[in-house]
């Protein structure tokens, strides 16, 4: 009995209980009752947005994710410039810069396509209908009639290619919702960049000029125990300003034009000696005036021709073998200190070098100038053109004062410089630069004279935070009227140690002996003892545009002449350049 109650009541109740859980289970594993191609997209669909989820919570992009592969996909098939093509690992940011050229394209392509739709619904003179199957062939207006029907050209292929699919759509939305952050960075840097550009423009003054300029500020002062009042002292604070205007007309050429106001003393009368000048002195009283006209053209890559119609200091067109002492606003703070007399041949006036290199190891340099720039008084304010504008007689570009450089430079290694250098000047006077004493500077008392100038110099670079210069200058001179001859020598080594500190900063140390009388065979006597430089500065740059340098300079027995105390001459150098 049991059993056939089992039989005719339990195992209906069984079975349709495991077809009704069966039901529930298929019906939670696709609710809307769906084919199984929608259960596979909803799949797809959670698997991409569980890929962009990922991607926007990673902190980098590498090769192998989704998104980097995607996007490289998308520049590929539609060209677009800027998308990575190696496997390096890129940044969110970096990324997002790549994407937004990628979606620029993109957005540009689609773009296209619409004005050619319309131009397509303009066309006249449109193909005769051509016989197909109604379902596939577009109906056609037959033309008006003409001698000849006109075929119209066939769809460009093209057009075609540029089409972008909805899939490739949706797949640059995604990679777009994933890195909106970044995307919004890349916006708004491209914006500040216009409005910087915009302001740029707008503040310009000329698109073909460039301005570069500086202005020194300095705290001076000597201690003395001659010149104008014996053992005399004065602090004096004066500057210097200098605006260089430089325009290029061919690309590799320079036309610069300098402005130049200054106001700071020259210490010769107060001191009672050239040998306490600093480097960037000069006084005009602050009026401005040009100051350079210098025009420089490369004849070849290896060949460089400068022509300097005012304020020409061969320094600048040749190498001193100084480098890092050379420069007046952020060089040595001495006159002397700054590299060797023979450079100072120029005078400030007209000049023309030319500058040939050979091979990495060997170069030559060659001028020729005549000294004398335009000087105004600055009580009267008349001006005095240069002697090269000067069409008097024993003036202009030949007959007058003149000198003639040669410099030959060696290196046989890559931080070892050598050099030498031939010069002849003739002139009233001048020919040691007046760095030296009086009678080293002018050793026949304006009277007209020749000179024959030797030097050799050497720069070493014996580490990247240590370097070693110096020089040695002898000078022939003759009395062109009368007779007589002179010598003149000088020498000098410097020690820099650049970036000390920090980088850009410079400690440097200055020994030599300034131009000194070592013959004369006129009456009057040489100079009968040595002068000793001795000079210390350190440099601190307190960003790219602000130095200063406060230094210090004694000068033993000035004027070569034991009876002379020691002299003082102190200055901070505030530098700035924009």
């Amino acid at each position: 009995m049991t059993n056939i109650l089992s039989k005719i009541f339990i195992s209906p109740i069984f079975i349709a209980t495991a077809v009704w859980i069966a039901s529930l289970q298929t019906a939670m594993a696709n609710p809307t009752n769906s084919p199984k191609s929608d259960s596979v997209a909803a799949t797809n669909t959670e698997a991409t947005a569980e890929q962009i989820e990922q991607a926007t919570q990673a902190t980098e992009v590498r090769p192998g994710d989704w998104a980097y592969q995607t996007l490289q996909a998308l520049g590929n098939k539609y060209s677009c410039g800027n998308t990575p093509t190696s496997n390096k690992t890129l940044s969110r940011e970096e990324f997002a810069t790549s994407l937004n050229g990628c979606v620029q394209s993109i957005e540009q392509l689609v773009a296209r396509r619409k004005p050619r739709r319309a131009i397509k619904k303009r066309r006249y003179n449109p193909a005769p209908a051509v016989e197909t199957a109604p379902s596939t062939a577009p109906e056609v207006v037959s033309p008006p009639p003409e001698p000849a029907p006109v075929v119209a050209p066939p769809e460009p292929q093209i057009e075609q290619e540029e089409v972008v699919s909805q899939q490739d759509l949706d797949r640059l939305k995604g990679l777009v919702q994933s890195f909106s952050a970044e995307l919004q960075g890349v916006d708004t840097r491209l914006v500040a960049l216009d409005e910087k550009v915009t302001k740029l423009k707008d503040q310009a003054f000329s698109t073909t000029t460039k301005l570069n300029a500086e202005a020194i500020l300095g705290i001076s002062g000597y201690n003395t125990g001659r010149g104008i009042v014996a053992g005399s002292s004065s602090t004096v604070l004066s500057n210097r300003v200098r605006l260089n205007f430089d325009a290029s007309f061919m690309g590799k050429d320079r036309l610069r034009v300098r402005l130049q106001s200054r106001n700071t003393p020259n210490l010769t009368t107060p001191a009672g000696t050239r040998m306490a000048r600093l480097g960037y002195d000069g006084d005009e009283a602050n009026q401005t005036n040009v100051s350079l006209l210098q025009y420089s053209y490369p004849l070849s890559p290896q060949t460089k021709i400068i022509a300097e119609t005012v304020g020409s200091e061969f320094n600048e067109n040749m190498y001193t073998f100084n480098p890092i002492l050379a420069s007046s606003g952020e060089g040595s703070i001495s006159r002397f200190g700054r590299f060797n007399p023979i450079y100072r041949l120029s005078g400030d006036g007209a000049s023309l070098t030319l500058n040939h290199k050979f091979s990495d190891a060997l170069d030559v340099a060659v001028g020729y100038a005549v000294p004398g720039a335009a000087s105004t008084n600055a009580t009267t304010g008349v001006t005095t053109p240069a002697v090269v504008s000067n069409p008097g007689a024993g003036t202009g570009l030949f007959n007058g004062a003149n000198a003639i450089i040669g410099q030959l430079n060696f290196r046989p290694a890559n931080d070892l410089n050598l050099g030498l250098i031939y010069a002849r000047s003739y002139g009233n006077g001048g020919i040691a630069g007046g760095t030296g004493s009086a009678a080293a500077d002018n050793p026949f008392n304006g009277v007209a004279t020749t000179a024959n100038h030797y030097s050799f110099l050497a720069s070493y670079k014996i580490s990247p935070n240590f370097v070693f210069s110096g020089w040695a200058g002898f000078i022939e001179a003759n009395r062109e009227v009368g007779g007589g001859s002179a010598s003149v020598s000088n020498y000098a080594i410097s020690l820099a140690f650049p970036d000390l500190g920090q980088k850009g900063n410079n400690l440097a140390f200055i020994f030599g002996i300034p131009p000194k009388l070592n013959s004369r065979s006129t009456a009057a006597s040489p100079d009968n003892s040595t002068s000793y430089h001795l000079e210390a500065l350190y440099k601190v740059k307190l960003n790219d545009n602000l130095a200063i340098t406060p230094g210090i300079l004694l000068i033993t027995n000035p004027e070569h002449n034991s009876a002379n105390p020691t002299e003082y001459v102190g200055t901070i150098r505030t530098t700035f350049k924009f």
